[in-house]
């Protein structure tokens, strides 16, 4: 079992039935707006979105998907910070867009 902690001995359970299917539609939707993002599966458990400014590689992440612990799932930055709830793909990506992004371009 995949555990990960998200702070405060806030121990969850990263497998996901279908958590891949969140992270596939956050994918396309940051293709849409012309980034580079694919889907990395993980066996047993919630893979991970690697997301990469096409303006500048450098400047990347790693979004991964897991509940809190009332159990609603969110998109998570690498370091585990949340960054918008599963259902919400137009927040997830403009917050993805908006701090991976190039100030002026």
């Amino acid at each position: 079992m995949s555990r990960l902690n998200y702070g405060a001995g806030a121990n969850v359970d990263n497998r996901v039935p279908g958590g891949d299917a969140y992270l596939e539609a956050l994918a396309e939707r940051l293709r849409s707006e012309g980034w580079h993002a694919r889907v990395i599966p993980s066996a047993g458990e919630a893979g991970l979105v690697r997301v990469v400014n096409p303006s500048a590689p450098p400047l990347n992440d790693d979004i991964t998907v897991g509940p809190d612990r009332a159990g609603l799932w969110w998109f998570r930055w690498s370091f585990g910070v949340r960054i918008a709830h599963v259902d919400n793909l137009d927040i997830a990506t403009a917050r993805i867009i908006r701090v991976l992004g190039c100030p002026g371009r």
